[in-house]
């Protein structure tokens, strides 16, 4: 192109003939005021605006951080029904068989259990050792239930029985001829015992039953003839061809 002919570029307040230097030019520098910064920061106004929402943003995050802790701690909710309160047993006011029937069953019971524990370990027979084991886990339970109803009528906890040679108890003297026997003859000495402690238990609940005047001590003695009703039928069908087996009661 011819130069001649190429136009002129030149800025609005440039001269005449001023060439134009091509590319990116800067803007002539702005003058500022004593004192001022360059470039635009916050104003006052948007402090005043800001503050408040920031303030509003703390106070929800402290309370949300303080309501998870609450839930964690497992605190109710605000108006949540409280549990309601265990039931506790009323006392127990026993006198005459009422209290004589409790404390001689206690004592029969852990004399027994002292004996179906040695049958487990000893006895020879399978059948003899299954028998020994369910004994224990009813017999367990139900002492415990015993132990309950004592604690409930404020009675000693001494056993008042303790080496009484009774028909059904099972004596420490019993306990020593059981662990002097022979392994040939303990099955035949245990199923005895065993016996003579499920008839004699019947008899006693009957005359609970018939004799007692508290309803939770003759509702026990109730559970009892039933529970060994069924033990003694089942010592009937191990102890059958093994030993002598008399009649129930007998």
């Amino acid at each position: 192109m011819d130069p001649a002919l190429a136009p002129t570029l030149s800025r609005p307040d440039s001269s005449p003939g001023q060439p134009v230097h091509h590319g990116r030019t800067e803007p002539p520098p702005t003058a500022t005021r004593p004192g001022a910064t360059l470039g635009r920061g916050p104003s006052t106004t948007d402090s005043d605006k800001k503050g408040p929402f920031l303030a509003l943003r703390l106070v929800g995050v402290v309370v949300a951080v303080l309501l998870a802790g609450a839930g964690c701690g497992g605190a109710a909710a605000p108006g949540a029904p409280a549990a309601p309160p265990r039931p506790v047993a009323s006392p127990l006011l026993l006198q005459g068989a009422d209290v004589a029937w409790l404390q001689l069953m206690i004592s029969m019971d852990g004399q027994l259990i002292a004996l179906l524990e040695r049958a487990e370990q000893r006895a020879g027979d399978a059948a003899v050792r299954e028998l020994a084991g369910r004994l224990h886990r009813e017999h367990t339970p139900e002492l415990d239930r015993l132990v309950e109803l004592r604690t409930r009528a404020g009675l000693p906890t001494d056993d008042i029985h303790k080496g009484h040679d009774m028909p059904g108890m099972v004596t420490d003297a019993d306990l020593a001829e059981v662990d002097a026997t022979a392994a040939t003859g303990f099955d035949a000495l245990f199923l005895t015992r065993v016996r003579e402690h499920l008839d004699q238990c019947v008899s006693l609940a009957k005359s609970e039953q018939e004799a007692g005047t508290d309803p939770a001590i003759r509702a026990a003695a109730t559970a009892v003839e039933r529970e060994r009703a069924a033990q003694r039928a089942e010592w009937d069908r191990v102890a059958k061809g093994r030993i002598d087996v008399p009649a129930t009661g007998a």
